[in-house]
């Protein structure tokens, strides 16, 4: 009877995949499953505000197609502001069962990082009775003194990518504040006179003007966990080394992104000084630094989640009633995932006479499956086996179950008596004649 069910399970089996999806290998008599598991999105994000950006002014031409009744058609916006951010958006990624890898992988352009310092302002006008053309209100309200740039670019590569470290830079070019001569700045005449050539101080000529240049640069970066435990994972590795939780199969990792940033802005202010007579000119550049510096960005901390398998055995531990060689016996137990996340199992048998089957295991949370161990030994004597189960259980990666087995054969077959079992009678022969014996009775 056993050898018939034994038949009819190899049969089932041949003709059903059991759907694995983890990475099973084989390193010589060893085993591995490898697994892993993506986080939900996550999102950094800091902002360095000094002077909040913002905008104001008419938008667009008021009234915009210059109609109605208004005489005039007005322009005014003003933006202004001194701050910079950044937005990084990815997910995680968890391998093990050898140690649980956490790697951060951005989404396709999903870092991005603006910047915008100063003051730029227009103000025009349009005569809607006349050429409707536009005109300057003056030309002191219509400048830029501003530093403004944005950058797309890979997130969490830190290892060397091209886009690491994360620059931007702006600059202001011949800015012009001020162009006239020293009659106009004096307001008049200086008093003193060439004959023919007329008044000396307009004959200097002076022009003021601005160069600017902005470079801002994030470099240092580095993913990092739980300050607490003082473990991080700075921009020359490439992964969080974890250890899976001990108690429930659920690991919720606080995670934090952190920045080195270094702002410099430099502005030349060049001073030139002309003697028109002469037809000399004498720039004098006057370099500022009026901003030098840099900082530590932490960004908004962040929660990624993985779920893992957890493997349970109730007996680990049988032994088989004695079987002749030829003949088997077998044992069933099960294999329970106590865990979250569905488990992906090897079986094997160190020993010829064990035979496990199945061999793999595909198990979901909460559900369990049985495992057939078949006692067919070759030879007499004492057998022991051990069956052995490696999965994707990142805490028991490799579970044992001892098996213990007696084999004889002589004229009579004589079994074990297991605890509850039947009285069992065999019948045997003697010179004399026949004789009853009676095996675990009275």
């Amino acid at each position: 009877m056993k050898k018939i069910f034994y038949s009819l399970f190899l049969s089932a089996l041949f003709f059903t995949v059991l759907p694995i999806s983890a990475e099973i290998v084989q390193n010589g008599d060893e085993w591995r499953v490898y697994d892993e598991q993506y986080s939900d999105e996550i999102e950094f994000e800091y902002r360095d505000v000094l002077v909040e950006h913002k905008k104001w002014g008419t938008g667009d031409w008021l009234p915009s197609d210059c109609g109605g009744l208004m005489p005039l058609a007005l322009l005014f916006n003003v933006e202004y502001g001194a701050e910079m951010g950044t937005k990084m958006t990815g997910k995680s990624k968890a391998q093990w069962p050898e140690a649980v890898k956490v790697y951060f992988e951005g989404n396709p352009d999903g870092g991005h990082a603006d910047m915008f310092y100063g003051i730029n302002m227009e103000a025009k006008y349009k005569n809607c009775y006349g050429d409707k053309q536009e005109h300057e209100l003056s030309k002191w309200l219509n400048f830029d003194l501003s530093f403004a740039d944005e950058k797309t670019f890979q997130p969490f590569l830190l290892d060397g990518n091209v886009d690491n470290p994360v620059s931007m830079e702006d600059s202001v070019d011949h800015f012009q504040i001020y162009e006239g001569t020293l009659a106009d700045m004096v307001g008049g005449s200086c008093g003193l006179s060439i004959p023919v050539v007329g008044d000396l101080c307009s004959l200097v000529h002076f022009n003021f003007e601005l160069d600017g240049k902005m470079f801002v640069e994030m470099f240092g970066s580095r993913i990092g966990i739980d300050e607490k435990q003082e473990r991080s994972v700075f921009s020359d590795n490439q992964y969080l080394v974890i250890d899976p939780p001990v108690v429930g199969t659920v690991m919720v990792i606080p995670v934090f992104y952190e920045s080195k940033v270094y702002y410099n802005i430099i502005i030349t202010l060049t001073i030139t000084i002309t003697i028109r007579i002469l037809e000399l000119q004498f720039p004098i550049p006057i370099n500022i630094e009026p901003l030098r510096e840099e900082k530590l960005w932490r960004y908004n901390s962040q929660e990624v989640k993985f779920d893992f398998p957890a493997i349970f055995i109730e007996n680990r531990a049988h032994k088989f009633a004695d079987t002749m060689p030829g003949d088997e016996d077998y044992w069933e137990f099960d294999v329970e995932n106590i865990g979250t996340r569905t488990m992906e199992a090897k079986v094997v048998s160190n020993d010829s006479n064990f035979i496990v089957i199945p061999d793999t295991l595909n198990i979901e949370p909460g559900e369990k499956s049985s495992v057939t161990v078949f006692f067919k030994p070759y030879d007499v004597g004492t057998q022991k086996g051990v069956v052995t189960i490696y999965s994707n259980d990142p805490i028991e990666p490799v579970t044992k179950v001892s098996l213990f087995g007696y084999s004889s054969e002589n004229d009579t077959q004589w079994t074990q008596v297991i605890e509850g079992d039947e009285p069992r009678w065999e019948i045997g022969t003697s010179a004399s004649g026949c004789s009853i014996s009676v095996i675990g009775g009275e």
